[in-house]
């Protein structure tokens, strides 16, 4: 058949790999799917390169229905290679958690190697807290998980081919019984079911089976998740490219000829890579789910360490960019991860080819948020944050052409760590304080006589006269761009 993905199952020796190769070729298929070890020599990698056929090794372990299925679900094909629906895939897994549910008469979840939950049974029967919290954020939590790390749960059920029986997996559970699934040498989650004692042999086997079949849904819902995700990613980065292009994703979006605009939410700081993006993915997901209850054509794409979102939106009057931030507001309340996370909002646009600028405006307040280190402000529109961006782009422009800022400022920093002293906080507090010695020393928790003291002592080191409005205006720029490690705490 021309243009076919061709499994070698009954090859056994390499004479037959040869002929198998060139019997593909000939008959015009597009790759070949042999067992591993493969032993390619010139006369086959020719014969395959002058045919254009693709060889591919399959890993020890790895089962041919688990291929098929997989090759299947990435070609959307049924078994009778007919074109199938794949875009929800997810459904078979929850179908799934119900079967095993049932075999076991227990309530389960379905996770993935992160502890996230991607499928759970309906009967609540029987459960306990730590269930409960794990369905409603749709992922274990960190106290269970961290216990389970500690008492090596999880070594103990990847090594193992059978059902494990957890008397006591973490503190407050109720028993477990917990089945890894793999698809060849790669694991890709585990199976768990609260069960008072361990299983019957006869169940132990029924959970085991019920893991292949698992492990074959989870290949589909991964190829289908992978397609789906590229597919946002191009669709995303088109909408971004503006002109044209946008036009034409926005019209394979329905977005029609909706004003829009771009919300980007991202970490505050940069922390433990692997924690980050794991965090990043579930917030993903999280924020996909959170938009689309309001705004049904939004799309929220990860792209980097970021996650963008574009949200359609019928008019561009204010109140329409105050909802979106309110959206935004409750939504970070309400996320629950290790990293916190900030987001910007970019200006309603009236035409999709102009959501470039609605994403430069996004990215310029998240940018400022990530740059307050002293604030629990964690949303914010471009608008509001003008003066702090104007002020990292003008650093920006002082980095980016090697230039250093001197003067009074420079003096009364060495000066502060040659001795000791707080004369640039004390500068910096004056001058939020609009002048008023009482205020600050009250801030600083010092005397207003000892605050009049240190102000002397900043005009006579660093030479200024503090009576100027443009001595005054010059220092508080400068303290600006040299950033809040030098501002009152």
């Amino acid at each position: 058949m021309p243009d076919a993905v061709v499994l070698g199952v009954a090859l056994a020796t390499d004479n037959d790999f040869g002929s198998f190769v060139s019997a593909a070729v000939d008959a015009g298929v597009a790759a070949l799917v042999i067992r591993e070890p493969v032993v390619i020599d010139e006369a086959i990698a020719e014969m395959a390169l002058r045919g254009c056929v693709s060889i591919f090794g399959l890993v020890r372990g790895a089962s041919w229905i688990q291929v098929a299925a997989l090759v299947g679900g990435a070609l959307n094909l049924d078994s009778d290679g007919d074109p199938v629906d794949t875009t929800d895939s997810s459904r078979d897994l929850f179908t799934l958690a119900n079967s095993v549910s049932a075999l076991l008469s227990a309530p389960v979840t379905i996770e993935d190697l992160s502890s996230r939950v991607i499928a759970f049974s309906a009967d609540q029967a029987g459960t306990d807290e730590p269930r409960r919290l794990t369905i409603l954020g749709l992922q274990v939590p960190e106290l269970y998980t961290s216990s389970q790390r500690d008492q090596g749960v999880f070594p103990q059920l990847y090594a193992s081919d059978k059902p494990v029986f957890m008397q006591n997996p973490a503190p407050g559970t109720l028993p477990r019984i917990a089945m890894r699934v793999q698809a060849g040498d790669e694991v890709l989650g585990s199976i768990w079911a609260i069960a008072p004692e361990p299983l019957t042999p006869e169940q132990e086997r029924g959970m085991a089976e019920a893991s292949q079949v698992v492990a074959l849904a989870m290949l589909r819902a991964r190829v289908s998740a992978d397609s789906s995700r590229r597919r946002g990613e191009h669709l995303t980065t088109m909408l971004f490219d503006g002109g044209r292009r946008a036009r034409e994703a926005a019209q394979q979006l329905n977005f029609g000829s909706s004003h829009a605009c771009v919300v980007v939410l991202g970490p505050r700081q940069a922390g433990e890579e692997l924690r980050t993006l794991a965090d990043l993915q579930r917030a993903s997901f999280a924020f996909r789910m959170h938009l689309r209850s309001t705004y049904p054509r939004a799309i929220a794409e990860q792209l980097g360490t970021v996650i963008y979102a574009v949200i359609p939106v019928q008019s561009v009057d204010d109140p329409v960019l105050a909802r979106i931030e309110t959206l935004a507001t409750t939504f970070i309340s309400y996320l629950k991860t290790s990293t916190e996370f900030c987001v910007g909002l970019g200006r309603v646009v009236t035409d999709v080819t102009e959501l470039p600028v609605s994403r430069r405006d996004a990215d310029t307040a998240l940018r400022v948020l990530q740059s307050r280190r002293h604030t629990s402000t964690r949303v914010a529109q471009a608008a509001d944050v003008q003066i702090d961006a104007l002020m990292l782009q003008i650093g920006d422009s002082i980095a980016a052409n090697g230039l250093q800022l001197d003067g009074p400022l420079t003096i009364l920093l060495e000066y502060d760590i040659t001795h000791g002293t707080q004369l640039v906080p004390s500068l910096d507090c004056w001058l939020e304080s609009f002048g008023d010695v009482v205020a600050a020393a009250k801030t600083l928790h010092v005397h207003k006589n000892t605050f009049r003291y240190r102000l002397e002592r900043i005009e006579t080191i660093a030479g200024i006269d503090l009576s100027s409005p443009d001595v005054r205006f010059g220092l508080m720029l400068q303290l600006r761009l040299l950033g809040a490690q030098y501002s009152a705490e």
